[in-house]
């Protein structure tokens, strides 16, 4: 959660993006390669966090140098000055809400439940649609044993997106995103047959257009998650013929991570089984 946190904010403060990094929601958070930082390519910049430390108060006007305080603190352990901080963030860009949604990570991140529900709720109360927010509720709601709220919240969030009644309706809302939401709340309740199946559904809608490769990754990671390896490699293989260049790159990495833990696994390969995805 810190690496995810430390490029949302680099994303938020120097004009990318926030929602990218969730693609798929906690799934991808759990599966994606990690990206560990060296010490070279910090040690300037802890040396100017040093010295800003020594100034009480005093916070800087260059973003980046801010962004290396705040990651700092992360990296300390130190929440309370990284949550503080954020909030002066937001005071000082106030139309950027992402960084009062990180101010809430942060709050469920250090066990702070209830104060970051309290927090998602009036950010959900100017913005009831906005999935970010829907995706960190969900999560506080699931963590606080509340399962059945967070599936209702999902729930309603992606009937008002998916109109059954009217598959050939336009709409400008990726409907995609509120589905996999509310199938991996689902999966995260033991619900694995109803997630399945509504992954199917998304699957075989999209499949009157172009296929969306997302649901077909989705559904991946629910076979990986139960050990059917071989069904995992084969949903990535059709997800990769649907996918742009950084989406195959993506996959391409993802299904060598699980060719290996098939390797490794303790059952044989069924003969007549296709091999696993294999790179370029």
């Amino acid at each position: 959660m810190l690496r995810a946190i430390v490029l949302l904010l680099r994303g938020l403060l120097l004009g990318g993006s926030y929602g990218g990094v969730f693609l798929l929601g906690w799934w991808v958070a759990s599966s994606a390669p990690a990206e560990i930082a060296t010490t070279s390519a910090v040690t300037g910049a802890q040396q100017k966090v040093f010295n800003l430390r020594k100034q009480p108060g005093s916070l800087p006007e260059d973003p980046e140098l801010l962004l290396d305080l705040v990651m700092t603190q992360l990296q300390q352990g130190d929440l309370q000055a990284a949550y503080d901080h954020l909030q002066t963030l937001h005071q000082q860009h106030p139309q950027r809400w992402q960084l009062s949604l990180l101010a809430a990570e942060l709050l469920r991140s250090s066990g702070e439940l209830t104060a970051a529900e309290q927090q998602v709720q009036s950010l959900l109360a100017l913005d009831p649609d906005n999935l970010s927010l829907l995706r960190l509720y969900c999560r506080i709601l699931l963590e606080q044993g509340e399962a059945g709220r967070a599936e209702a919240v999902a729930d309603a969030a992606w009937q008002q997106v998916w109109n059954p009644g009217n598959p050939g309706m336009k709409s400008t809302v990726d409907a995609v995103p509120y589905g996999l939401l509310l199938a991996d709340v689902r999966r995260s309740r033991g619900k694995v047959g109803a997630a399945d199946q509504l992954l199917e559904q998304m699957i075989d809608r999209s499949k009157q257009e172009r296929t969306d490769p997302r649901p077909l990754v989705a559904q991946a990671m629910l076979r990986q998650d139960n050990g059917d390896l071989e069904a995992a490699q084969q949903l990535l293989a059709e997800a990769r013929q649907h996918g742009d260049p950084v989406t195959i790159q993506w996959l391409d990495m993802l299904s060598r991570r699980w060719s290996l833990e098939l390797t490794h696994a303790p059952t044989a390969q069924t003969p007549g089984t296709p091999p696993p995805l294999a790179s370029p």
